[in-house]
């Protein structure tokens, strides 16, 4: 009997062993079962708990990360380390006081540790403090002058205030001290984006796709986005496939195949990956919109007025989404449902000319003329110089009969845009003798139809 407890810490030291063994193959769960394990036998050794703790980090698993850093502390209170890691994982989960309690902790037992410095950069990032995120980024370089995190994190800040040129060249400064890090320049490219250099961005996109490591599913897409905004559809084919090789389960990856298929076609691929999406997420955001709008080009005009419903219940007051569901249904000529969505939208947005516009055409399909024709003005007192409000309120007037009216919106319209053929064509049209009396009767010409 007197060997058995012997017995016992030899077995949690060997799983302890074989943990960091898994840990290092990337079997994180379970690395963190024979942690726990070894901890059930002998739960006063803090390394132990930390391990266990820098397992579920990489597990994701914040929560339980922070209250096994806490299990170590009660051990070893002073142990800065623990306390930096603690504060990091409190960042992650939001808990930012929490965190800068445990900084400040830091301060108090060993104020040059660098990196407490470096990871508080993130913390009043996050909450907005941007003034102290920069104090913090210049007391961290005073410990140590040249830190590749330390200008990582800083330009998150700067990119966080629009500060787009400083954030590039701090994550340039983080690539020279650090050529390998794997995010910096994938954040060069989302900076050069955002602040329109979409060439540069190109360039920083390729030079992270083309290292050693593999890029991720979100910088391909977010790569294929950006070739597909520089009109390189193809390169955006690309790219996209790629990440379907690496990911056919990740919906937004059909997504964004979907969308590519939208412009560029065939639409019928289109709906077989906005299908997709929703079986792999039913509630994923815009997903029965564009299905919708995919089978709306292909002539299932009822299935895809079904998803716009749906679309519209799902998130029926998100100002963007009722735009467009509202316009698909004009395009699928169901006048009546689109009427409800635009005055929705216009209840929510009075001030957007676009909405005005296009419930005046719900309006015009319903063959109610004069709420139609008070929308396009509405529209026009926002926007005076909207050639196609102008226009469509040419027709309407035709169709009232009001040819004088009808005459002075078109020739307004020429002025605005004198190069649009279907204003000219309405011009001469109106000039011709007895026009009305061969139109009487048909609301739009083909040619003439309400353009949104």
């Amino acid at each position: 009997m007197a060997m058995e407890p012997t017995n016992d810490w030899t077995n949690a030291e060997t799983r302890v062993e074989r943990a960091h063994e898994l840990y290092e193959r990337g079997r994180w769960l379970e690395a963190a079962a024979e942690l726990r394990a070894a901890i059930e036998i002998n739960p006063y050794n803090p390394s132990w708990h930390f391990n266990l703790a820098l397992t579920l980090e990489a597990l994701g698993d914040y929560k339980r990360a922070c209250e096994a850093f806490s299990r170590a502390l009660k051990l070893d209170a002073n142990d800065v380390e623990t306390l930096n890691c603690l504060a990091v994982n409190l960042t992650r989960l939001g808990r930012y006081a929490e965190a800068l309690r445990q900084f400040q902790r830091i301060d108090e037992l060993d104020p040059n540790y660098e990196p407490s410095y470096c990871n508080r950069i993130i913390t009043y990032t996050e909450i907005g403090d941007h003034d102290k995120a920069e104090m913090i980024f210049y007391r961290a370089r005073q410990i140590k002058e040249e830190c590749p995190q330390c200008y990582y994190n800083i330009a998150g800040s700067l990119y966080a205030r629009g500060q787009y040129d400083r954030a590039i060249y701090c994550w340039q400064q983080t690539i020279r001290l650090d050529p390998s890090h794997p995010y910096a320049h994938v954040r060069i490219a989302e900076a050069c984006w955002a602040k329109g250099d979409l060439a540069h961005a190109r360039e920083y996109y390729e030079k992270e796709i083309q290292s050693d490591r593999p890029a991720d599913v979100e910088t391909l897409l977010d790569f294929g986005e950006l070739l597909m905004e520089l009109g390189d559809m193809d390169g955006a084919g690309d790219v996209f496939r790629k990440a379907l090789a690496q990911a056919g389960d990740n919906p937004s990856v059909h997504f964004c195949l979907g969308e590519l298929l939208l412009r560029t076609g065939p639409k019928e691929q289109a709906e077989e990956h906005f299908s997709k999406v929703l079986e792999l997420d039913e509630r994923y955001p815009a997903a029965h919109l564009k299905l919708a709008e995919a089978l709306i080009h292909t002539g299932k005009i009822q299935e895809g007025a079904k998803h716009l419903i749906l679309e519209l219940r799902r998130s029926g007051h998100d100002h963007q989404m009722l735009k467009e569901v509202g316009k698909l249904l004009l395009e699928a000529n169901r006048g009546r449902q689109a009427n409800l969505v635009l005055r929705r939208l216009v209840n929510l947005q009075p001030d957007d000319p676009q909405a005005q516009h296009n419930l005046a055409i719900s309006y015009f399909m319903m063959d109610q003329l004069p709420e139609g024709v008070r929308c396009c003005r509405r529209a026009l007192k926002l926007k005076p110089d909207y050639p196609q409000a102008l226009y469509n309120l040419a027709l309407a007037h035709m169709r009232m009969g009001q040819m004088a009216r009808a005459r002075r919106y078109a020739a307004r319209a020429i002025t605005v845009a004198p190069e649009d053929e279907n204003l000219r064509r309405l011009s001469r049209r109106l000039g011709t003798k007895d026009f009305w009396t061969r139109l009487r009767g048909r609301l739009y010409l083909p040619s003439d139809k309400p353009r949104d």
